[in-house]
């Protein structure tokens, strides 16, 4: 079910937002883009960069619980093909 601009939620739309290029750039050199992948991902950036940086200011604002880390893993499986 899509919420947000045919995502789960706003939070979940916001990883797609400011990760989507990156994730893809990835994809396209062979990493295998899961749910776990991403969420590592998600983590190191909001530990590395804190609550100052754009998209952690975004997402603080949000809940980071909230994303759907499958629904993000399921776009790409879908991409990949």
């Amino acid at each position: 079910m899509s919420d947000y601009n045919g995502w789960k939620n706003k939070e979940t739309w916001l990883v797609g937002v400011w990760f989507g290029d990156m994730l893809a750039e990835d994809q396209e050199e062979g990493q295998t883009i899961d749910a776990e992948y991403i969420q590592n991902l998600v983590e190191m950036w909001v530990d590395e960069f804190g609550p100052g940086a754009g998209f952690c200011s975004d997402i603080f604002n949000c809940a980071l619980y909230e994303i759907d880390y499958r629904e993000l893993e399921e776009h790409y499986q879908r991409e990949a093909i």
